[in-house]
């Protein structure tokens, strides 16, 4: 048994050193509720910037900049003090954040052990849509699963977790427990043409995820706060029918699918925490092993060797041929 948190909280948004402060503080509050591993969402250091959904790139470049000069890097200070309180508190720490490598930025998580070490480091790998013009690409490698004492533990970033490949990729590293970091979902609430961006869609592939995986998924996220508002919206009063505070929606699923956790009101901040057991993810891979005797390696081959070529190059045909 182990107990784990996911965070549901508004950062500082956009101040390095206003979210560190508080992330210190839900540390520490999470270590003393006994929760062993306590997952914040993505980029919650310092905050997803949300204007580029909202703004054309040009006119959403101050919060890019601010974004920027407020991205850490693996080796800086707040790392370290972050890597501290872990070692201080005696808990697993799975950390969303923007790091800064030379002149570029990355979607980043680093999952600290409970003596303060970076255990894995890793970057999103395909930016979604506008996080593209703020972001950079992480390597094909970064597809990684590491041993804890609890379990075998891995991460992805918001729609990382819906791509195929890259699930099966996880399944195949025998992760037990996953992060799916995940930002705030207060922009387009209850407008239809948001298409995915709904805490429902997204809850519903951290909970798919749980369900094809066996595994337990622990889904964090942050909160828009009021005070932000003004900021994410760069004062025009026309996007507050677009952008609105709260869009928590932090939870935790079990290898069966099924929800851990009571949600938390989407304005409210909290943790999400469950006792988790190892043993139910034996009763999962009795009926279904994606990555065993539940998983077809050649035909998931002949498949992306069918469509691998240029797009003008994929066709049913292929697949037909190579059938």
């Amino acid at each position: 048994m182990v107990k784990v948190a996911a965070v549901q909280a508004a950062p500082v948004w956009m101040d390095a050193k206003g979210t560190l402060e508080k992330t210190l503080t839900i540390i520490e509050d999470a270590a003393g509720k006994g929760v062993q591993l306590v997952a914040f969402g993505e980029v919650w250091l310092p905050g997803y910037p949300f204007t580029i959904w909202l703004q054309a790139p040009m006119v959403a470049m101050d919060v890019v900049m601010k974004h920027r000069v407020n991205a850490i890097t693996l080796d800086g200070p707040e790392m370290a003090a972050i890597c501290e309180a872990a070692r201080v508190h005696r808990i697993w720490v799975m950390m969303g954040f923007a790091e800064r490598d030379r002149g570029s930025i990355y979607c980043s998580q680093a999952l600290i052990d409970d003596r303060g070490e970076i255990v894995l480091s890793r970057r999103k790998l395909r930016p979604t849509h506008m996080e593209r013009t703020v972001w950079g690409e992480g390597p094909a490698t970064d597809i990684k699963v590491v041993d804890t004492p609890f379990g075998k533990v891995g991460g992805l970033c918001c729609w990382e977790n819906i791509q195929p490949v890259n699930r099966q990729g996880m399944y195949q590293l025998g992760e037990q427990i996953h992060v799916a970091c995940w930002p705030s979902f207060g922009m387009f609430k209850g407008m239809r043409q948001a298409y995915a961006l709904s805490a429902e869609a997204n809850m519903a592939e951290s909970q798919s995820y749980a369900l094809q995986g066996g595994c337990f998924v622990i889904a964090p996220n942050s909160v828009i706060s009021e005070e932000s508002l003004e900021a994410i919206t760069m004062g025009n009063p026309d996007l507050r029918n677009i952008v609105f505070a709260g869009g928590g929606s932090a939870a935790i699923f079990g290898p069966d699918g099924y929800r851990l956790t009571d949600p938390i009101p989407d304005t409210e901040e909290g943790l999400a925490i469950a006792e988790i057991d190892l043993a139910m993810i034996e009763g999962a891979k009795v009926f279904a092993d994606p990555a065993g005797h539940y998983f077809r390696p050649d035909v998931t081959r002949l498949v992306l060797e069918a469509f691998a070529g240029p797009a003008e190059e994929r066709s049913v045909d292929q697949l037909e041929e190579a059938l």
